[in-house]
């Protein structure tokens, strides 16, 4: 036993697992089925989808078209989708029927919304026409019981608006082929840039401010949403008014914007268990490695959550294996004092042996 305890590395022999963190095959993660109409606002979701990563989120995504948010609504009875990108007569009409919750901001927030709802003109969103706001929204069963599922999907949208940002050219060329494929319409990818710069926004702090009222004031979504309430139940199309506040999930908004600080807490704080295992003695080069994965994702915003996940079972192999280096190292000092008291022994017996011979 002594042997064994001497060749093999520390915390592989207390705690087998350390250093390592399971990944769950893709088939094993939940999945979550994405409703999008043929227009520009999918797009983030079908780059992620495209470049395989929805995994770094924690979910597979399966996405289904529907035509416009008339389809969208009638799917919600039968379970076709949980979360959505939709445009914003239906969200606040799903909203004020109790079975929709916007939980986020797909496109810009445009000023001429607001005079044309109020004059009762006709709303018309998305493709490449022009664009209106869009919202991301939940079923109201699936935000209420799934909300861990709604943020890593929240997560995703942005990690394509990144992507967006980052690579214009390949965004629109995947562009290009939706609307060839859906609209069955040719658009030139310089023409669809251009759209892409006015059809989001990129920038997380705005997308933030509009779920955030100040001084007990409405946020603008909830204002949004009031004024095409009122035109809603004036045209007849809803019978009953519900308050913003009710299906407007700013706190899920806000939840979301805390998640990167959250992570970047535990990626320091994991880096200190770290470098204390280290200076136990623990080798640490598989953790080390494993960190630097997780630095990257969280840098490349590809999954605040998975991270915080990764970075929390690191820290705990690394506290582990720190303690049991010290175990090991506290046993082999007991080890050598035993060795030397039958040393000291076996000496003396020795002696006491050579003496009684020398003796008779």
């Amino acid at each position: 036993m002594i042997f064994i305890l001497g060749v093999a590395p520390p915390a592989l022999i207390l705690f087998p697992g350390a250093g390592k963190t399971e990944v769950v095959p893709v088939g094993q993660l939940p999945s979550v089925t994405v409703s999008v109409t043929p227009t520009i606002h999918a797009l983030p979701i079908l780059l992620l989808d495209e470049m395989g990563e929805w995994k770094d989120f924690g979910i597979q995504v399966k996405v289904k078209v529907h035509a416009n948010g008339e389809e969208q609504i009638g799917g919600i009875a039968g379970n076709e989708w949980e979360v959505a990108v939709m445009d914003p007569f239906y969200a606040v009409k799903g909203g004020n029927d109790g079975d929709v919750s916007i939980v986020g901001l797909a496109g810009l927030l445009s000023p001429k919304a607001l005079p044309l709802i109020q004059k009762g003109s006709p709303l018309l969103t998305g493709g490449p026409v022009g664009h209106l706001p869009v919202f991301l929204v939940a079923t109201s069963a699936y935000a209420d019981t799934r909300k861990t599922l709604v943020i890593r999907w929240l997560e995703g949208y942005a990690r394509g608006l990144d992507v967006i940002q980052k690579t214009p050219s390949k965004a629109a060329s995947l562009l290009k082929t939706f609307y060839q494929d859906k609209l069955k319409i040719e658009v030139p990818e310089q023409t669809l840039e251009k759209e892409l710069k006015e059809a989001f926004v990129f920038e997380e702090q705005k997308r933030d401010e509009a779920f955030m009222g100040k001084e007990g004031k409405a946020s603008q979504v909830e204002v949004l949403a009031r004024i095409m309430t009122d035109y809603l139940f004036k045209v007849k199309a809803i019978e009953s008014r519900r308050d913003p506040e009710e299906y407007v999930l700013s706190a899920v908004c806000g939840q979301l914007s805390k998640l990167r600080g959250e992570a970047e807490a535990q990626l320091r704080k994991t880096r200190s268990a770290i470098d204390r295992a280290q200076k136990e003695g623990m080798p640490v080069g598989a953790i080390q490695k494993k960190w630097e994965e997780a630095r990257g994702q969280l840098q490349e915003g590809r999954g605040c959550l998975t991270v915080i996940g990764i970075l929390s079972d690191l820290e705990r192999s690394a506290e582990q294996g720190r303690v049991a280096t010290r175990r090991l190292h506290e046993f082999r000092k007991i080890e050598a004092g035993v060795g030397g008291v039958l040393a000291l022994y076996f000496f003396g017996y020795f002696i006491r042996r050579r003496k009684k011979r020398q003796s008779s």
